[in-house]
């Protein structure tokens, strides 16, 4: 078995089927290997002209025919745009329509073949694949990696007369390379060799007449219906079936916030779910989740961190918001998912653009990461004072990071080292220039440290006065 595993870091796949306009929205998934063959052929051409042609075509051969593929859970999205229509009037704007994949940037993606390769061709694809950069579009940055073998063999998608009948999957046709010794049985082998019928451009296919191309072979598979296109179905009689427990976000805008806002984000995304939230209960304010307002019916503040946390995140370290993880101890219940699930743009401030909200993952337990070094992004704050008597003031701050870490059921740090400002960002920011208090607060005195555990804990995870809303953020030390 050749298996090939992909990682895309932008956490999109942006890519149309073929034959396909852009503006008609649809987006390909999962990428097809008849795409992947014409890309190995464009970096071969340009990085490798010195190879010979039976070269790259024993690569070929090898991605030829029906693949199998595990999927990560995605979601589809698109972006509208303005473009320039090249006339005198500059207010004459053509709509774009981007359609794209949303993913995890951390998940994985397995296209997985039953050919085998000699060994000089899999190192030649090897070579190859680590010079590809992008896959569709230019902004589709993606990671390809030749595996020995996959996960699991519970395919998530696979050739329709593989799967047999089931209500679990749906239907997609996925553009495939037709394998060399079927193409050599066509009539049009005799003027077109496999290579060449490969290669053939979208120029090439109108003058010569071809409704497609003769070496792209469409198969019918069937992928599982969860994998992609997570939507909460319609209130009516809706019940999970999943406990859900974190939802997370890939955040679009022209102008992302910069982390110095996480918390008036955060609360800006409470405020909005919460509307939402209103609006399914039939505008009784009553019924507003108190796991989205923190807050029990009588109006007093819930104890024991039992609501849901707003995590805005900086994955990238550009200093921008670029994600945001909602996650609760208890799972969400279906009105909540449905809330989750409308969350879809949030208002910034300052002439600022909206923030597109696209929901690129949703987990019944949190998939953290594990480190044992954890560093602020954000600051901690405190509401409690230090007072003559509790030692000094660093040594006060020690010790309400130990309670933070209890309070949270996280184990006893070995050691918390404070430092002056960010350590993870494109430059140093000192805690003083983060907003460290809700729009009504005064803002609290911000710290930051370093913390060093014995065991591996989970994260990102938040401390403090304010965590829910992302003040106190903890990430890991890589």
């Amino acid at each position: 078995m050749l298996a090939l595993e992909f990682t895309f870091p932008a956490g999109r796949y942006h890519a149309n089927p073929w034959g396909r306009n852009v503006n008609e929205g649809e987006a390909e998934w999962p990428p097809s290997p008849y795409r992947l063959a014409r890309a190995l052929i464009d970096i071969q051409k340009r990085r490798f002209p010195d190879w010979e042609q039976a070269r790259i075509e024993s690569v070929l051969q090898g991605l030829s025919g029906k693949p199998f593929y595990l999927l990560p859970q995605a979601t589809t999205a698109h972006i509208r745009t303005y473009q320039s229509s090249n006339e005198k009037d500059v207010t004459k704007k053509q709509l774009i329509f981007d359609s794209f994949v949303a993913l995890d940037k951390g998940d994985s993606l397995y296209m997985a073949f039953e050919n085998s390769m000699q060994e000089q061709h899999l190192v030649d694809l090897g070579t190859l694949l680590e010079e590809l950069n992008y896959l569709g579009r230019s902004e589709s940055w993606v990671k390809v990696n030749i595996r020995d073998n996959v996960p699991s063999f519970s395919w998530d998608c696979l050739p329709s007369d593989s799967a047999g009948q089931s209500s679990v999957y749906e239907d997609e046709k996925i553009a495939c390379v037709l394998p060399r010794s079927e193409y050599e049985s066509l009539p049009v082998s005799s003027d077109l060799s496999w290579f060449e019928a490969i290669c053939l451009s979208t120029r090439d296919l109108l003058n010569q007449g071809w409704a497609h191309p003769p070496a792209l072979e469409w198969i019918d598979y069937s992928r599982k219906k969860s994998r992609l296109n997570r939507t909460i179905p319609s209130r009516a009689g809706f019940e999970s079936r999943r406990e859900y427990r974190l939802f997370k976000y890939e955040i679009h805008s022209r102008v992302r916030p910069m982390v110095q806002e996480s918390i008036h984000f955060a609360e800006r995304i409470r405020l909005k779910l919460m509307g939402i939230h209103r609006k399914i209960q039939g505008d009784d304010p009553g019924l507003v989740s108190s796991k989205f307002s923190g807050k029990s019916a009588d109006g007093s503040p819930l104890e024991g961190h039992g609501h849901a946390f707003f995590l805005p995140l900086d994955e990238d370290h550009d200093g921008r918001i670029d994600s945001l993880v909602i996650t609760a101890r208890e799972p969400f219940d279906s009105s909540e998912l449905m809330a989750l699930d409308r969350l879809r743009s949030i208002w910034q401030s300052n002439g600022k653009p909206d923030a597109s909200l696209i929901l690129s993952s949703m987990r019944e337990q949190p998939n953290f990461k594990l480190s044992r070094t954890w560093v602020s992004a954000t600051p901690f704050v405190t509401t409690r004072h230090h007072r003559k008597g509790r030692g000094s003031y660093l040594d006060w701050l020690t010790q309400e990071i130990l309670l933070e870490c209890e309070y949270h059921g996280l184990p006893e740090p070995a050691s918390v080292n404070w430092i002056q400002w960010t350590i993870t960002g494109p430059k140093p920011l000192r805690w003083m220039e983060f907003a460290r208090g809700k729009r009504d607060e005064r803002p609290f005195r911000g710290h930051g440290c370093i913390i060093h555990f014995n065991t591996a804990v989970p994260g990102p995870f938040a401390l403090g006065a304010r965590c829910h809303f992302g003040l106190g953020l903890f990430q890991p030390v890589e």
